[in-house]
C-alpha cells in the first residue's frame, strides 16, 4: 500500500477539472503559446473518424501546429510540466504561468504528444499519458527524443515543413463540448475571434481551422476550411466577421470611437518595488448615420438585423491583457441596458501582465476576477467601516491593491454612464428622428398626414371615433387584411413598421375594381389610403410621379382622408363617398381615349 502524500490519481483529476470554460478556451491556450513563439501561422485541424455502424463522423484527434520559433530539447521537457514554462520573467507576453499546454490539453484528453523543431532540424518528441501518470507508470515528462512526425500528418498539413515550428496532437479525447468538428469550429470562430482581434486585424498571425476526414487507412483528408476573422466588440477594426454593411459604408466601421483614458495605476515588482503601469479605457458607440441608413430598409428595430444580432454576442466591458481578451464582463451593464441598446456601445480595458496580481488575472488566463463593479457601500460597510472615505484611507495606508482596482472600476462606471447618456441620441429602435428620411416616398406622405392630423387634433379638429393613443398590432393586422386584402405576412410587415414609426396613416397602390381612384378606410386610429392602379388617372399620371411631386400627390389624397375622419354626420359622409366614387368616373371619362376604350 502506498503512503505518498499525494494519490496520482487524485491529483490528476483534480488538474483535469481545471476550470477551463470549455474546449473552445483549451485551444486557445494552445494559440497563446504559438503567439508567444512569434508564430504568423497556426492551423487547428479537427480529424474526424466514422464511428463503427454509422454514418456520423466524429473527432476523434485535434491538432494545432505553427510555424512559430519551436523549442530545444530542454524547453519542450519543460513546457510540458505543470507550473514548467519559460516565460515567468516575461513582464509584456502572454506566458508566465507555465500551466497551458499541459493542463490545457489534459483538460479535453487522456494523451498529448508534441513535437517541435529549430532551424530545418529534426523534430523532437514527448507526450503525457494520464492513464500512464495515475498508475505512476510516468512520474516524470519523458525525456525529449529525436522522432519522424507520423507521415499522415505530414502528408495532411505541410506541402512544405516550416523551417521552425511546433506539432501539439490530443488524442483519447474524452471531455470535449462538441463532437464534430464544424460544431467545434462554429464554437469557437467567434470567441477566438474576439481573443486575438487585434492580432488578426493587424496581420500579425493568421489562425486557420481544417476538418479532416480518417478513412480508415493511414491517411487524412482535408474536408472543409475555415479562416478565423477578427471579432471586435468594439466595432472600430475593419474586415471583421461583422457582416458587410450596407451600401457606401461597406468599407467603415461600424462604430466610432467615444472616448480614451489612461489611467496610472501603482503596482509592486518581483522585488517590492514601487512601479507604475497604464491601464486604458476605450469606449465606441454605433455610428448614427449608419444606424440611420440600415433603418430606412428595415422593417423593426436595429437589434433584429444581422449586424444587430452580431453585437448580441458581444455586450460587455471587454477585459484585455497583452492585446489578448480574457473576458467579456457584462455585469458593468445594468440588466436593462444589457437587454436593450447595450449591444451598440463598446468599451475596452487593457493592461499589461505586470499588472495581473493587482486584477487578479487566473492562470488559465480566462479572467481578472478582482477587475469587477464594486458597490462601494456594500465592500466597506462589510468592511466594518462608516464611510467610503475612512475605506479608501485605509487601503491606502495598508497599501492595498485593492484601492488601485476601485480607482479603475470608477472609471469604467463612468464612461457606462456617459454611453448609456449618448445613447438617448441614437435610433436604433426603428422610429423616426428628426432629420432622418422617410423609408419610402408613401411613407413620407403618410409621416406629414400624421403630423397635419395631430396638429388639427389640438386645435379642436376631432374626428368621429376618439383614436387610441398607440396602435395594437393585432387591430392593425386585422384592418389591413380586411380593407386592404394583405397577406397575414405582409400584414405583420406594415402593421410592425406603422407601430415603430408611429404614422396612423398608411398609402398602398393596389389593383382595384372601382370606379374611384383611391380608397379610404379608417379602424382604431389607422387611416388606409389605397391607389387603385387599374384606374386611367393612376397610369396617366400618378405612376409617372416620383420623388416630391408624388409625396404631394399622396399627401393631398390623405387631406381628403383626413376630411372625410372629420366628418361627423353619416349623411355628410355618405355625400363624400359619393364625390369620391363620381369624380374618380369623370376623371375617367376625360382621360380616356379611343384607343383605351371601344366605347369611347
Amino acid at each position: 500500500m502506498s503512503n505518498r502524500f499525494l494519490s496520482a490519481e487524485t491529483v490528476i483529476e483534480s488538474l483535469r477539472d481545471n476550470g477551463y470554460n470549455n474546449t473552445a478556451y483549451a485551444l486557445a491556450e494552445l494559440i497563446d503559446n504559438s503567439l508567444q513563439a512569434k508564430a504568423t501561422r497556426v492551423e487547428v485541424g479537427f480529424i474526424e473518424k466514422q464511428l463503427a455502424n454509422k454514418k456520423n463522423y466524429t473527432v476523434s484527434e485535434i491538432t494545432l501546429w505553427d510555424n512559430g520559433v519551436g523549442m530545444t530539447p530542454e524547453t519542450l521537457r519543460k513546457a510540458m510540466q505543470f507550473g514548467g514554462g519559460t516565460h515567468r520573467n516575461d513582464s509584456e507576453g502572454m506566458g508566465k504561468f507555465g500551466m497551458g499546454l499541459p493542463n490545457s490539453s489534459i483538460s479535453q484528453c487522456k494523451r498529448v504528444d508534441v513535437w517541435s523543431w529549430q532551424n530545418g532540424g529534426e523534430p523532437y518528441h514527448t507526450f503525457l499519458d494520464i492513464e500512464q501518470m495515475k498508475t505512476g507508470d510516468l512520474e516524470e515528462v519523458p525525456e525529449p527524443v529525436i522522432k519522424a512526425i507520423p507521415e499522415k500528418f505530414v502528408k495532411a498539413f505541410f506541402p512544405q515543413r516550416p523551417d521552425s515550428g511546433t506539432l501539439v496532437i490530443w488524442s483519447q479525447l474524452d471531455r470535449l463540448s462538441w463532437k464534430t468538428g464544424k460544431s467545434i469550429y462554429r464554437h469557437c470562430e467567434h470567441l477566438v475571434g474576439r481573443m486575438y482581434r487585434h492580432f488578426i486585424a493587424e496581420d500579425n498571425i493568421k489562425i486557420d481551422s481544417v476538418i479532416y476526414k480518417h478513412d480508415g487507412t493511414d491517411s487524412l483528408s482535408a474536408w472543409e476550411r475555415f479562416n478565423f476573422k477578427a471579432n471586435d466588440p468594439m466595432y472600430l477594426l475593419k474586415n471583421t466577421s461583422l457582416p458587410e454593411l450596407p451600401g457606401n459604408y461597406k468599407n467603415e466601421a461600424f462604430f466610432e470611437q467615444l472616448d480614451k483614458e489612461v489611467i496610472s495605476v501603482e503596482y509592486l515588482d518581483d522585488n517590492d518595488e514601487p512601479k507604475r503601469a497604464d491601464v486604458t479605457v476605450t469606449t465606441s458607440i454605433v455610428k448614427k448615420n449608419i444606424s440611420n441608413r440600415i433603418l430606412k430598409e428595415t422593417v423593426g428595430k436595429l437589434g433584429g438585423t444581422v449586424w444587430g444580432k452580431h453585437c448580441s454576442k458581444n455586450v460587455g466591458v471587454s477585459i484585455v491583457r497583452a492585446n489578448r481578451e480574457l473576458v467579456l464582463r457584462d455585469s458593468f451593464l445594468t440588466s436593462a441596458l444589457r437587454e436593450s441598446k447595450g449591444r451598440f456601445i463598446g468599451i475596452e480595458v487593457s493592461f499589461p501582465p505586470v499588472l495581473d496580481n493587482v486584477f487578479g488575472v487566473t492562470n488559465n488566463k480566462q479572467d481578472a476576477i478582482r477587475l469587477i463593479p464594486y458597490e462601494m457601500k456594500t465592500i466597506f460597510t462589510q468592511a466594518g467601516f462608516d464611510s467610503e472615505q475612512e475605506y479608501l484611507r485605509d487601503l491606502e495606508e495598508n497599501s492595498d491593491s485593492l484601492l488601485q482596482v476601485l480607482k479603475v472600476v470608477a472609471v469604467i462606471k463612468k464612461h457606462v454612464s456617459a454611453l448609456t447618456k449618448e445613447l438617448d441620441s441614437v435610433n436604433v429602435e426603428g422610429k423616426a428622428v428628426k432629420g432622418e428620411e422617410p423609408k419610402t416616398t408613401s411613407e413620407g406622405a403618410a409621416s406629414k398626414a400624421t403630423q397635419g392630423s395631430a396638429h388639427r387634433e389640438t386645435h379642436g379638429h376631432k374626428t368621429k371615433d376618439e383614436a387610441p393613443k398607440e396602435l395594437k398590432k393585432e387591430d392593425v393586422v386585422d384592418h389591413l387584411k380586411k380593407a386592404g386584402g394583405m397577406s397575414d405576412e405582409e400584414a405583420e410587415e406594415k402593421a410592425e413598421r406603422l407601430i415603430l414609426t408611429g404614422n396612423r396613416f398608411l398609402i398602398e397602390d393596389v389593383a382595384r375594381d372601382s370606379e374611384a381612384f383611391f380608397d379610404v378606410s379608417t379602424s382604431k386610429g389607422l387611416t388606409l389610403v389605397l391607389f387603385n392602379t387599374n384606374h386611367v388617372f393612376y397610369q396617366k399620371l400618378i405612376s409617372k410621379l416620383e420623388g416630391d411631386e408624388l409625396e404631394i400627390m399622396q399627401t393631398a389624397i390623405a387631406g381628403f382622408a383626413r376630411v372625410m375622419n372629420e366628418t361627423t354626420d353619416e349623411r355628410r359622409l355618405a355625400y363624400l363617398n359619393t364625390i369620391r366614387r363620381e369624380w374618380g368616373l369623370v376623371i375617367s371619362e376625360f382621360l380616356q381615349t379611343p384607343e383605351d376604350s371601344d366605347d369611347f
